[in-house]
């Protein structure tokens, strides 16, 4: 367009830098609110899963209207959200639209001027006019894909903070206890600990604790003293804040966490089970489930004594237990969780 018309281009590209302000702000503004809206998403995507997986206590107290009101506040907020976006995408896309107009426009208006004055022909001006015609199509393709990268910019913002982040522990690196030396000795030396979420109110502090290898041992006290943070802490799900956990010898924070975790069986207060068959979930505890025998199975059975409800399923191990064992009782969701851990039992 320079070649054609110097002065009618400079007069025409006049419009980009005001125009990429605009584009600058509402790419930000866009970004922002894309990452709300997922957030929000989230949100109620979050709440949604939680009451429908606690549907029989919702429903046992009479709530449903109180949680359909909850969720209906965080969908509303996300349509709020989408209406921002919108109105947002309408205006730039009408801005940019108009200026491609303007464009045309003022190069008729300007070339006409320069036309009358014998400073360009018909002939150069109607080919500035297609240039002109292009460069407008060109403004608004551009404006849609700038649009649609700063909404996945701020839709995916969240992903790459996960991507990101580093591991506060390996995951399979570090020592391992060689067999003829693991016998199971615990020895918790001085050991205190708070959680991160709650620095300020600490678990317990100084902790001294000896176990010794073949031996079982209780740990008794009230209500939020520490008793399951103890396991945690032998599993490595946290490090203590002061001092150290040994097993026979060995610092647990220098064992391999994949290699510790295989040796150690765990109960939890709460029965867990995966949406599966009963077999599926007892053999889940073995280091191979893919090598367990059905007799290994009802044997694990025999000891958590589930095989007596196991038996009266039509399908028997085969039974599917649902999503938490939603589809079982508590009792027997107890005790098939029970015979889940009953095969990582080494520790």
């Amino acid at each position: 367009q320079f070649f054609v018309s110097p002065q009618l281009a400079t007069f025409v590209l006049s419009i980009v830098p005001p125009l990429a302000i605009v584009a600058v702000i509402y790419g930000r503004y866009l970004r922002k609110v894309s990452k709300l809206t997922q957030d929000s998403l989230a949100d109620a995507t979050q709440l949604a899963e939680e009451r429908i997986g606690n549907l029989r206590t919702v429903r046992a107290f009479g709530k449903e209207m109180l949680e359909m009101e909850k969720y209906n506040g965080k969908v509303d907020y996300v349509l709020d959200l989408a209406y921002k976006e919108a109105f947002a995408r309408a205006g730039f896309f009408g801005l940019t639209g108009l200026s491609g107009n303007l464009i045309v426009l003022a190069v008729l208006y300007k070339g006409g001027l320069l036309t009358g004055a014998a400073h360009m022909t018909v002939g150069e001006l109607s080919s500035f006019l297609m240039y002109a015609f292009w460069v407008g199509i060109s403004i608004g393709g551009l404006s849609s894909f700038y649009s649609e990268l700063m909404k996945g910019f701020g839709a995916g913002s969240r992903i790459w903070e996960l991507l990101d982040r580093k591991p506060v522990m390996p995951f399979n690196e570090g020592l391992v206890i060689p067999p003829e030396k693991f016998k199971g000795a615990l020895e918790f030396s001085d050991v205190s600990f708070m959680y991160p979420s709650r620095p300020d109110a600490p678990i317990f502090q100084g902790l001294n604790l000896s176990v010794p290898s073949g031996s079982v041992m209780a740990v008794v006290g009230p209500s939020g003293s520490g008793k399951s943070t103890l396991v945690s802490l032998l599993l490595r799900l946290y490090d203590p804040s002061r001092g150290s956990i040994h097993i026979d010898g060995y610092d647990v924070s220098q064992l391999n966490p994949l290699w510790l975790r295989s040796k150690i069986g765990t109960v939890s207060q709460e029965p867990v089970l995966f949406s599966c068959s009963i077999a599926e979930n007892i053999a889940y505890g073995a280091e191979d489930p893919s090598t367990v025998t059905r007799e290994q199975i009802r044997g694990v059975a025999e000891v958590a004594n589930a095989m007596g409800f196991i038996e009266n399923f039509p399908k028997g191990f085969e039974t599917v237990v649902g999503e938490k064992g939603v589809l079982l009782s508590g009792m027997v969701a107890s005790r098939s969780s029970a015979g889940l851990y009953w095969y990582g039992f080494r520790l």
